[in-house]
């Protein structure tokens, strides 16, 4: 199991305000580690690296376990680990950490979490060597929440670690410093990490004494019973590698990442019945969100990936796709499912039974046809409290590499005897327990899989979980770091589905009435983004209007303007322009009724100055051929 991901750059926090971060030059003689950017401060000012001078900072390590739960380890418990913020150079408005006689942190945080021994400011000794095996990589970057806690002290939290590997310095070079090799950078989860440490260390009884002793340490550290070391840690790592390579010489090196392979020989799988991903695979993320401003067509682009369209296939059988909207209300108990008043057909008496919500009826049908791919599309996933309908199952969304949990959840009662019940009364049982025993254990029976089935949740890797999400909306609910990191996002522009097709027109092409005028839909719609863009108006652009803003359906002449006075002429009344009703509106124009009055003779004449100039559509050509007074 690799641990890192392959970036394009280090500069993970470039186009953020609060962009705060810390960037280690290991090829700067003795190695430097700058401070840059800007951080939020007090009353949500942005305060520069300058305003920290003098204070003593320390690192904090802060992950999520998999239960959501917030973990912070100060690493500033060692004397070693405390660095202070000094000037770039004499007079110099640009910080630095003081390394003199401290453990810089590209070394602190790989010792903490069971990373072999980085190469701090010596290269590779070869570049044949993978970026990731030892004396070949170090931590570069890491992007920074800054906690001021007095007038010493200040306190360092990051939410990314960035490693930089690849390079090597040309011998025989009298200075030293020529370089050869491309940089290559990878971003550490971090989470994951931490979490295997957890899980490999619940398992630690099936391992060597002296090995468990380390792990347990390591466990202890993450959890907050132990305080930090960098010596011990440093040592205990360097230990766990030679144990390891002693004990398992033919399992584990000596020199690369442990953590793999004490994965392995604690046996933490999180079910025994994983699949063997015999599925066919789909090329996209299985926890998929799609995120934009109102009406880019995220539902649209979303449905025709999943179902697909009239004339063009989808990626999943119809059949196989099932659909929910999140709202204020929705609950758990309708996500997953609950025990609900429940009478047979035919009869009058009424009975409780466990009745599966979208969850878990879709992950059902996964797992008992495990050579199909199923798909539960979530419409306004952030309508709702995302970790209060998901709940324990949230903890699901963590996948290996093949698409299963990483950590599975154990069932209710009343849940356990409905997944019995489900496998009962299958109606192909022959056929599916055939699919079952070959694709998941040659050697595990249908009566077996369905109780391991009962004991607990695990998502096989033909599920697939796709969202949308307007992050412009109002009364959303936020999501929070533990939540969001489980997901894939994809941001949709604001022009992205413009070229879409509609019945074989492409809805840009779509004409529409503009007071007694006729103009292009996407041209009248860009134009009032162009607006709501410019100086006068000055919105985000997460308030302007998508392609989808206005359904297709309702782009019928006949009814359109009715349907951009309800919907869009009320909405820039309302909330994008509420705050900018005189410049977005004629001067002469008070009221909402008096602009819609107005959009029906004189069309998009009844927007302020400065509004974008329209490129009408031609009139038909009238017919007069058969004119009886020509």
């Amino acid at each position: 199991m690799s641990y890192f991901s392959k970036l394009i750059s280090f500069n993970t926090y470039e186009g953020h305000d609060s962009n705060f971060h810390y960037d280690y030059n290991a090829n700067s003689g003795g190695g430097q580690a700058f401070l840059g950017g800007s951080f939020n401060g007090y009353e949500g000012k942005l305060h520069s690296g300058k305003d920290l001078e003098g204070k003593t900072a320390s690192f904090v390590f802060r992950f999520h376990d998999a239960s959501g739960f917030e973990h912070h380890v100060d690493l500033g418990s060692d004397e070693l680990a405390k660095m202070d913020v000094i000037p770039r150079g004499a007079g110099s408005q640009n910080m630095k950490l003081s390394l003199e006689k401290k453990k810089r942190p590209s070394l602190l945080f790989p010792a903490l979490l069971m990373l072999p021994r980085t190469c701090g400011r010596n290269m590779a000794e070869s570049l044949k060597k993978s970026p990731l095996t030892l004396e070949n990589y170090w931590l570069r970057s890491m992007w920074l929440d800054v906690e001021i806690v007095d007038n010493d002290s200040v306190r360092f939290i990051p939410k990314d670690y960035v490693f930089e590997g690849g390079c090597t310095k040309k011998k025989g070079v009298s200075d030293g410093k020529t370089v050869i090799g491309e940089p290559v950078f990878f971003s550490l989860d971090y989470e994951l990490r931490a979490n295997d440490i957890l899980r490999a260390a619940s398992h630690s009884s099936k391992l060597p004494n002296n090995i468990a002793a380390i792990v347990q340490h390591f466990k202890h550290l993450l959890l907050g019973d132990e305080a930090f070391s960098y010596s011990k840690c440093d040592q205990m790592v360097e230990e766990l590698m030679a144990e390891m390579a002693n004990h398992y010489p033919e399992l584990y090196s000596g020199i690369s990442d442990p953590l793999p392979t004490l994965m392995r020989l604690a046996d933490c799988s999180a079910c025994k019945s994983r699949p063997k991903a015999k599925v066919k695979i789909i090329d996209m993320p299985r926890n998929y969100i799609f995120f934009g401003a109102p009406g880019t067509g995220k539902s649209y682009t979303l449905n025709k990936l999943a179902a697909g369209t009239d004339g063009e296939p989808g990626l999943f059988a119809k059949d196989h796709v099932t659909r929910v909207t999140f709202h204020p209300d929705y609950s758990y108990s309708q996500f997953v499912g609950c025990f609900k008043p429940y009478s047979e057909p035919g009869t009058k008496e009424i009975s409780y039974k466990f009745v599966e919500g979208p969850f878990l009826k879709t992950y059902l049908e996964a797992i008992a046809h495990p050579y199909e791919n199923y798909v539960l599309l979530i419409e306004e996933i952030n309508r709702a409290n995302p970790a209060a309908v998901f709940g324990d199952v949230f903890q699901l969304l963590d996948r290996d590499r093949d698409g299963n949990s990483v950590y599975p959840v154990a069932t209710s009662k009343e849940m356990a005897i409905r997944i019995g019940d489900f496998f009962d009364k299958l109606k192909n049982k022959d056929a599916v327990k055939n699919a079952i025993e070959r694709y998941y254990d040659p050697d595990l029976d249908f009566d077996a899989f369905c109780e391991m089935s009962r004991e607990g949740l695990c998502l096989p890797p033909n599920m697939y979980i796709w969202a949308t999400m307007n992050s412009a909306d109002q009364g959303v609910f936020p999501m929070d770091t533990a939540f969001k990191r489980r997901w894939d996002f994809r941001y949709m522009g604001i022009n992205e589905g413009a070229d879409a097709d509609i019945d074989g027109v492409k809805l840009s092409d779509i004409e529409v009435p503009c007071g007694k005028l006729t103009v292009k839909w996407n041209d009248l719609r860009v134009a009032i983004n162009d607006f709501l863009l410019s100086d006068n108006i000055h919105v985000n652009e997460d308030k302007l209007l998508g392609p989808f803003f206005i359904s297709p359906e309702s782009l019928d002449p006949k009814t359109f303007t009715q349907v951009f006075m309800n919907k869009v002429l009320l909405y820039l009344y309302e909330d994008a322009g509420k705050t900018k009703r005189s410049k977005l509106f004629r001067s002469d124009l008070k009221t909402y009724s008096q602009v819609c009055k107005a959009f029906k003779e004189e069309g998009a004449a009844i927007f302020g100055a400065g509004f974008p100039k329209l490129e009408y559509c031609p009139e038909p050509e009238t017919d007069t051929a058969n004119d009886p007074q020509e």
